[in-house]
Parts: C-alpha cells; sequence; structure tokens
C-alpha cells in the first residue's frame, strides 16, 4: 500500500477540497482575483465550490464506497487538466501553474492505483 491508496489521504484530501470550496464560495480575495486573471464569468463561478465540494465527498466516501472514491479521483484529474489549460491559455504564474500541475499528477497516479481496499474478513472501517 502506497501513502497515495492509503484512505487517509482520501481523507485528508476531502478535507483540504471542502476548505477550498469554501475559500470560493465566500470567495476569498485571493481566490475572486485568480478567477478574474482565468476570465472565468461571474455567471458561472457559483458551480466552482459546488464542483469541489461535490468532489470532496466523492474522496471521504473512500471507507464506504471505493469504487465511487477512485470515479471522483478520475474526475478531479480531468477538472484539473482543464484548470492546467486555462491557466497556460491566460498565460498565468507559474506559482499559480505549480499546484494545478501537483494535483493533476497526484489524481493521475490515485485514479490509476485505485484506494486500498480492505482484506477478506475485515471490515472497510478497520484498515
Amino acid at each position: 500500500m502506497s501513502a497515495l491508496t492509503a484512505r487517509p489521504t482520501y481523507a485528508a484530501l476531502a478535507a483540504f477540497l471542502a476548505g477550498d470550496a469554501v475559500a470560493s464560495a465566500i470567495p476569498v480575495p485571493y481566490v475572486a482575483k485568480n478567477m478574474d486573471a482565468m476570465r472565468i464569468p461571474e455567471q458561472v463561478r457559483w458551480a466552482v465550490p459546488v464542483a469541489k465540494a461535490a468532489t470532496a465527498l466523492g474522496l471521504a466516501s473512500v471507507f464506504r464506497f471505493p469504487a465511487v472514491a477512485r470515479l471522483t479521483t478520475g474526475l478531479l484529474t480531468l477538472y484539473f487538466a482543464g484548470a492546467l489549460g486555462i491557466h497556460l491559455r491566460v498565460r498565468n504564474r507559474i506559482a499559480n501553474i505549480v499546484p494545478a500541475v501537483l494535483l493533476l499528477m497526484v489524481f493521475a497516479a490515485m485514479t490509476a492505483q485505485g484506494p486500498h481496499t480492505a482484506g477478506g474478513g475485515v471490515r472497510a472501517l478497520d484498515s
């Protein structure tokens, strides 16, 4: 079992995305400025925190529904591929591009490996 397949990793990333959803919903000035720089229209910005909250729930489901968590990492891979494309399109600063690249790689690797599942007879919540 690697760190990327460990269920606590899924839980930690779920907490991170939940916090990011809150920061996007408020929006925190840095987040609003970034959305302006990426030319995300005001009328669709509501979808960003909704998507982040939904993916946080999907990652947190790893303890009961590992397949849903794996599907979520696949969707997050697509999300961050799109985010990377937007960052490159607007020629955003490298400091804003690096997190998108790192998260894209992490979620792609998590999708390829899938979450660690409990062995025979062991409850999923115990592993």
